[in-house]
């Protein structure tokens, strides 16, 4: 499935936290790289979460270590409001600025991205709805949005400053103060003010209850923010959280970004047919700018000359669709310089290729597959229907099948590596006989080879996927054989990636082929794919205790009591399985040969939000 996920723009890495999960593209989608070297082992290991407790770390302070996953130790009250100290998770240091490019680097040129998904980004929006928040918009809006308050290292695993130039935090770690810096420009060069952070926080912030879609994905996040006051003779803007949270948790609001105001006031702010800005955006605050966009066929950027960390490298970023068959050859003849994503089955030969750079690397917190189970519909209402299919699947093969090998079985939303583990999670491992059975113990009946429902009625499911994903693809394929032997008539709906995405937010379907993973490796971040109205939360799954688990484990402070949380929110989601975890996907991407600085970081994204002011092409 923020799934952009992350990196994508700096507000939707963090904040969103996981889910561009539900619509990332494939293989790789949003993942985490976890080693520096820009090219590792022969083969990418399968991507998994952090190996060790130090690998899950995401520290704000530069001196601080943290406990478990991503949580650090409660944060040491003060007398008063002062700048964090040097060991406190708040003290946070200033991003820094552009580089000069290396010896062997040319300035200018074009640079092309070419996707699985046969379109590029359908809206530009700085803050998406969930029906919006693919892997596309994420990685344009990566490029055009920025300026956030503050913005997550993905190499060091820390907070920095970003926009604000400083942060204060009171005494009882609710309230926080940041100052702005003052050399802030939009892309017409007018001045980045408190201003635009207000609007922009106002208008994110509401919530339509009647109509989801015009809701900001990471509408929940910002909900935690009982206060935003802003002081333009400081140029500061405090906000004040509803409760202590964990350091991390704590910031996640801090990629905040601004919207100009003077542009967007007065317009729709989720209805593109009444805001072309939704479209086509004119004044931006990130490295790029819009120079031509057409979803059906490319988008164009180019350099904002008022970025305040400096001019990016390339005179055009071009965003072009295309499929599973064509992007790797785009790449080694020279057509596109990166193809972000492409078949796992493809890989070994991509890796020979000496016309391609394969960059591999194991993410902190890696893209997973899973299934989707629509709990709203009959039978998938049905608790021992969905275990029973869970037991006839078989993903150790399945990962050979669908993913030629280059990937690790996962059993929960946490990788099985994470400190935050629950290793008793029941892990349904196949057995058909023991789906037969538990469809006969649950009072399903075979009738002439076909499974008849509790009301007689032979039971017909619909299993839905992107095509852009061929692991998807095969692995719907595989659900139709599988659920054959139980007598139940599949039939396989491949659709276009942005129809995918919206048919499955309506909760049209029976079973969903999905993807997650990206953003923060902290059990928060599955909370909207899961909870009770959450934003991504597809499935219509609703259990009280869940949520009331959720809520209590973003604010505990100690980490061995959120394990305990955790560890019953896994068991729980387990058990009542709207979901079916099905392993951890391997980190791969490929360059054409002439395109350096390219560095995998820890983090969620080999592509986050200054990428592509750091590569260059290689004279």
């Amino acid at each position: 499935m923020y799934k952009p996920k992350k990196l994508h723009a700096a507000l939707l890495t963090v904040m969103v936290t996981a889910m561009l999960l539900v619509a990332c593209g494939d293989p790789t989608a949003t993942t985490a790289p976890a080693t520096t070297a820009a090219t590792t082992t022969a083969a990418p290991k399968a991507t998994t979460a952090p190996a060790t407790t130090a690998a899950a770390t995401t520290t704000v302070a530069a001196t601080t270590t943290a406990a478990p996953a991503t949580t650090t130790a409660a944060p040491t009250t003060t007398a008063a409001p002062t700048t964090a100290a040097a060991a406190s998770p708040f003290a946070l240091s200033p991003i820094s600025a552009l580089k000069d490019l290396a010896a062997n680097a040319t300035k200018g040129g074009k640079f092309t991205q070419i996707s699985l998904a046969a379109e590029v980004a359908p809206v530009l929006h700085p803050y998406p709805s969930a029906g919006d928040f693919t892997d596309s918009v994420v990685d344009a809006g990566s490029l055009i949005w920025g300026a956030g308050l503050a913005t997550y290292n993905y190499t060091s695993l820390k907070w920095e400053l970003d926009a604000a130039k400083d942060l204060k935090v009171s005494a009882d770690n609710k309230t926080f103060t940041w100052t702005l810096r003052t050399d802030l420009k939009w892309s017409d060069g007018s001045a980045i003010t408190v201003d635009d952070f207000q609007f922009a926080f106002d208008n994110a912030s509401k919530e339509d209850k009647a109509n989801a879609d015009a809701n900001f994905v990471g509408l929940e996040d910002l909900q935690k923010i009982t206060s935003l006051k802003t002081d333009k003779a400081s140029n500061t803007i405090v906000i004040t959280l509803d409760a202590v949270y964990p350091s991390d948790l704590a910031l996640n609001y801090a990629n905040l970004q601004p919207m100009p105001k003077a542009v967007w006031d007065g317009k729709a702010f989720y209805d593109a047919s009444k805001n072309p800005e939704i479209l086509k955006p004119t004044v931006v605050s990130g490295p790029y700018m819009v120079e031509s966009w057409d979803p059906k066929s490319q988008g164009v950027l180019k350099p904002n000359p008022n970025w305040y960390r400096g001019k990016a490298n390339f005179d055009q970023v071009i965003f072009k669709g295309g499929s599973a068959s064509v992007v790797l050859e785009a790449v080694k003849t020279g057509q596109a310089d990166w193809a972000k994503n492409f078949p796992s089955g493809q890989y070994a030969a991509a890796k020979a290729d000496s016309n391609l750079n394969i960059v591999d690397w194991s993410a902190v917190n890696g893209t997973y597959r899973y299934v989707e189970y629509n709990t709203k519909r009959v039978p998938m209402d049905d608790k021992a229907f969905r275990s029973a299919i869970n037991y006839a699947i078989d993903r150790d093969n399945l990962i050979k099948l669908a993913e030629a090998g280059l990937g690790a079985p996962q059993f929960s939303f946490i990788n099985p590596q994470s400190p935050y583990y629950n290793k008793s999670v029941n892990e349904y491992k196949y057995n058909l006989e023991t789906a037969k059975k538990t469809l006969a113990d649950a009072g399903y009946k075979l009738d002439g080879g076909k499974l008849l429902d509790k009301t007689g009625k032979a039971i017909e499911l619909t299993v839905v996927f992107p095509t852009s994903s061929n692991p998807r693809k095969l692995i719907a394929t595989y659900l139709e054989q599988q659920l054959k032997q139980l007598g139940i008539t599949v039939k396989v709906d491949g659709k276009e990636f942005n129809a995918y995405v919206k048919q499955v937010s309506a909760k049209d379907f029976d079973i969903s082929l999905a993807a997650s993973g990206g953003g923060f490796p902290d059990p928060d971040s599955f909370k909207n794919n899961i909870t009770t109205g959450g934003t991504q939360n597809n499935t219509g799954y609703s259990n009280t205790k869940v949520d009331e688990i959720f809520k209590s484990g973003a604010k505990e402070v100690d980490p061995t009591k959120r394990k305990t949380l955790y560890d019953e929110a896994q068991k729980l989601i387990s058990d009542d399985t709207p979901v079916f975890f099905l392993w951890n996907i391997a980190s791969f991407s490929a360059f054409n040969k002439k395109v350096g600085g390219v560095v995998p970081n820890k983090g969620t994204e080999l592509y986050y939000n200054d990428a592509l002011t750091r590569w260059f092409t290689a004279s």
